[in-house]
Formats: C-alpha cells, structure tokens, sequence
C-alpha cells in the first residue's frame, strides 16, 4: 500500500504516544480517522486536533477488555465511514513486579487489555475488511517484549509474545484466503510515552491531555513517538511483517543461537546496535 488518501483509519489507545502520533500521521496521509481510547480528556483533544487537519472524525471512549463495546464501535465505523483500510491494534498497558508476586487479577487486567484488546479489535473489524476485498492492512501493536525477556516483566511479556503468536497466525490465515491485506507487528523499543512516564514513577494525571514533556527526554534510545509514527507508515508502504524500532539483531542473534543449541536461557541486557 502507498495512497491512504480518502481511506478510513482506525486507532485504538489514540489518547496519547504512539496511538496518538499514528492517529495524527493518518490524519495528514488524508485518511478519514476513527479514534478510542479509555482516556476521554485525552481522546477529546486529539479529536479536535484532528479536526484541525480538515479529516473526518470518529471519536469514541473504549474499553477494548470488552469485545461487545469494540463490536459496537466497529460497526459504528463501519456504518459511518466504511471498511477500513488501516487498522490499528494498539491499546495496551504496562504493569511491573516479580513473577510470583503478580496477583490473578492484575494479570487477568494486562492480558485482558494487551491480548484480548488485539483479539477483539480483528474480531470485530477483519470481516468486513475480508469482504471488502480490497487493499489494506492491520498493525498489531507488540514490543520488543515480543522477543526479549527481561526480569519483572513477566505479564507484559506474556501479552506481548502472544501478541506476536496471533499476529503470525492472522498472517498466515489472510494469506490462505489469498486477502489483499497486509500484516504488520510492531515492536517498539524505548519511546516518549505515557507509559514510559508512568513506569519512572510520574503519574498519569488528570487525562485530559497527554504530557507535553518527559522524564526519559533526552537519554540514550529513547525516541519521539511522531518518530515511530514515520517509521511505521514506511514499514506498511514496503510491505514489511517486523516494525522495529531500534535495531536488534544482535540480540536476537544470540538468543536464537541459544535455542538452537538447547542451551539455557542466558539474561542479557539488550544493546541496540545502530550500526547492524
């Protein structure tokens, strides 16, 4: 896919970072713009500041841990915009701890959030995307927790690992049907965002605006979320499965080499080398 002009767009968690940076990067490819998110002050203003683009908008508070809300948002889109030609999957949350000290309902909040969110959105949208029968793509929004394993992240790896699982599998799948609709999974690494603020310990607010500064803002890796918005317009345009936004391969390199070799897992901090 190259023109968006005149598409409709969906984004979930468009209240702030990435969902937010896409919403907007839609909006000046011309698309038509559908937005949710849980946040309603900050779903609000990104509304209006669509609207200053001169794009059509869609506007809607959701949980996406409810599959019968993204049902009815979806047809809502669906009824007053048309079929999608992007969809965004990309609602998620961040919680932190040891393994053994995660209790069940926090990791029934993540998975039910990171997962199922993802579920419910292809639930809900692919239908109609398939009947359509014409070009699109969906991006699943994953991490590097897609592929590396740190200590104390072991719901949001969980989520993310299976992230990429149903992503691969809904590849395969579109392909069986010979669709033409593309595939992405999008593994961010550090980025500018409400979760990254949240997770150096700066509270989330009042939602009614995302933070205008960061407390990661000038370290090493950390990059804008309008940069990741840029780099996956340019991974949809060339057809690409795997987003990354910092280089990897080293690590993963590593890390498969030990599993083809059976050997154990080996902790090792992720060094993202710019020049592979």
């Amino acid at each position: 896919m190259d023109n968006f002009a005149g598409g409709v767009a969906v984004v979930t968690g468009a209240g702030s970072g990435i969902g937010r940076a896409i919403a907007l990067q839609c909006a000046r490819e011309g698309m038509q713009v559908a937005v949710a998110d849980i946040m309603a002050g900050r779903l609000a203003a990104l509304g209006e500041e669509l609207k200053s683009e001169g794009v059509t908008v869609l506007v809607r508070e959701l949980d996406v841990s409810d599959a019968d809300a993204v049902t009815a948002f979806a047809n809502e889109v669906l009824d007053t915009l048309g079929t999608p030609r992007l969809l965004f999957n990309n609602a998620g949350i961040l919680q932190i701890g040891e393994t053994w000290t995660q209790t069940s309902e926090s990791w029934q909040k993540l998975l039910t959030i990171n997962l199922m969110g993802v579920v419910h959105g292809l639930n809900a949208f692919v239908p109609a995307m398939l009947e359509a029968g014409e070009a699109a793509h969906i991006v699943n929004t994953g991490s590097v927790g897609s592929v590396v394993v740190a200590p104390g992240m072991a719901q949001y790896t969980a989520s993310k690992m299976a992230v990429r699982g149903v992503t691969e599998s809904l590849l395969y799948d579109l392909a069986a049907h010979q669709a033409p609709i593309g595939v992405s999974l999008l593994c961010p690494g550090p980025v500018l965002t409400a979760i990254s603020d949240e997770l150096m310990g700066i509270e989330p607010g009042d939602g009614t605006a995302p933070p205008t500064e960061h407390l990661m803002a000038g370290q090493p890796d950390f990059i804008p979320a309008e940069q990741v918005a840029a780099q996956v317009f340019d991974g949809i345009r060339a057809g690409n499965f795997w987003i990354f936004t910092h280089p990897l391969s080293k690590y993963l390199e590593d890390t498969f080499a030990d599993i083809v070799a059976a050997r154990n897992p080996a902790y090792r901090e992720v060094v993202f080398d710019a020049s592979r």
